[in-house]
């Protein structure tokens, strides 16, 4: 059984306090149901194998030989909707015009960026182009995590392009699978697949495929948020510090987590503050590394911001910037492929309204898991539409864990947004590939 706080908070567990109780009564009692089955099926099998062939060592042939049926039940329904989901990807850019097996397919806009800092490290220097010579110029205003792992791939051989999209892929496949084996507890009821099916499909898929982050940042955010969930601060911590070395959305994680674990009222104040310290406290480590990295590679400690600042992120009313996001389906034709990214914030605001609305009815069976995930949801949906020049749609991509709750939801709900979300996905992809959205 899982344990639910680091041996190294072990000692400050108060007598009968537990962290999110009920919600970890119910994954306990299937994870022990699940362990019977497996030990009664091993058993089972074992005793079947001696029977016929006498043999000693019958029952530990019967668990290597159910050890595969294990992997299946993990592995295989998530595995299985990824790659029908890529699937249909993969096919759609080829009915665009476009290689699939070309690394270049996938790789647009600040897909330059990320594959210069994987290249070479991170560059900075006043701009000679489109810009004033007073302004900053170079990669230093993208985040390094993901560069890293695409680095180390070529250093052992890959095409640099190549690598990028075998990290994306790689994942994209590995959200859905940790989704499955946690949050989702392999459950194969209508709505978990569904939710799951959602998951693959989320608003800002294509940037899951693409030389881009994203998947990366949703693995992490995934992770940090279950080992919250499960009292495991340090685990969570040192998730969160890869997610907010991944993509600026990811930083959210650590006032998201010090908020939730300071508002916990069953604790005591100093154990409240001792596990913000390990939780939010690690993840904001991966901030640290990132202004270490760039003092030590460009001379600045602010090199982010120097590029950042010549786009003019102004502050903006989040609601209004979705109001205006939408116009395009009331001023212009709702069948135009440019209306797509307009479809998409319908789906995303459709689904974080689902979810609030769906919590508040529920909200005397409402858990600390769900505190938890609104928190970050309405944090992760709030920054980009709080400021100008931001790629929206690129932003919402990051909001794939929202699949987390939707399982919740009534199932001609869930089944409506998994809908809605296929064919907006199929048009953005499009898109993205003609160069047409950032």
């Amino acid at each position: 059984m899982e344990k639910l706080l680091d041996v190294s908070e072990a000692g400050e567990v108060v007598a009968g306090e537990t962290v999110g109780k009920q919600c970890e009564e119910h994954e306990e009692a299937d994870e022990q149901q699940g362990a019977l089955h497996g030990r009664r099926a091993v058993g089972e099998l074992g005793v079947a194998r001696h029977r016929r062939s006498g043999q000693g060592g019958a029952e530990s042939s019967g668990e290597l030989r159910l050890l595969p049926v294990r992997y299946v039940r993990s592995l295989g329904p998530p595995l299985l909707i990824w790659a029908a989901t890529t699937a249909v990807v993969v096919s759609c850019a080829a009915a665009f015009g476009y290689d699939p097996s070309r690394s270049a397919t996938w790789a647009r806009w600040d897909s330059i960026q990320y594959l210069g800092i994987a290249h070479d490290g991170y560059d900075l220097s006043h701009c000679t182009t489109s810009y004033t010579p007073a302004d900053w110029c170079g990669d230093a205003g993208w985040f390094p995590a993901y560069p890293w792992l695409v680095r180390a791939l070529h250093f052992v051989g890959l095409p640099l392009g190549g690598a990028a999209v075998a990290v994306s892929w790689f994942f994209g496949a590995a959200t859905l699978v940790l989704l499955w084996n946690t949050f989702f507890k392999r459950r194969t009821d209508v709505t978990a697949l569904g939710a799951l099916v959602y998951a693959a499909w989320a608003p800002g898929q294509i940037y899951d495929y693409a030389v881009f982050p994203l998947s990366m940042l949703a693995f992490f955010t995934v992770a940090s948020l279950w080992f919250l969930h499960r009292g495991r601060y340090v685990a969570a911590g040192l998730s969160g510090a890869v997610a907010a070395l991944t993509y600026p959305l990811g930083v959210l994680l650590i006032p998201v987590s010090a908020l939730w674990l300071l508002a916990q009222r069953g604790s005591p104040w100093r154990a409240r503050l001792r596990r913000t310290a390990y939780a939010s406290g690690i993840a904001a480590f991966g901030v640290v590394a990132l202004l270490i990295d760039q003092r030590i590679e460009t001379g600045h400690w602010n090199a982010y911001f120097l590029v950042q600042d010549k786009y003019h992120h102004s502050l903006q009313n989040p609601i209004a910037a979705t109001r205006d996001s939408l116009r395009p389906l009331v001023h212009g034709s709702p069948f135009a492929l440019l209306t797509a990214p307009a479809f998409q914030t319908a789906v995303v605001t459709a689904a974080l309204l689902a979810v609030l609305v769906h919590t508040l009815l529920h909200r005397r069976t409402a858990d600390r898991l769900d505190g938890l995930l609104i928190m970050w949801a309405l944090a992760t949906w709030a920054l980009p539409l709080s400021q100008a020049a931001v790629s929206i749609q690129r932003s919402q991509a990051a909001l794939l864990p929202l699949a987390i709750l939707l399982r919740r939801l009534p199932r001609p709900l869930l089944f409506a947004l998994i809908a809605a979300a296929v064919p907006v996905a199929v048009a953005m992809e499009k898109l993205f590939l003609q160069g047409k959205i950032t």
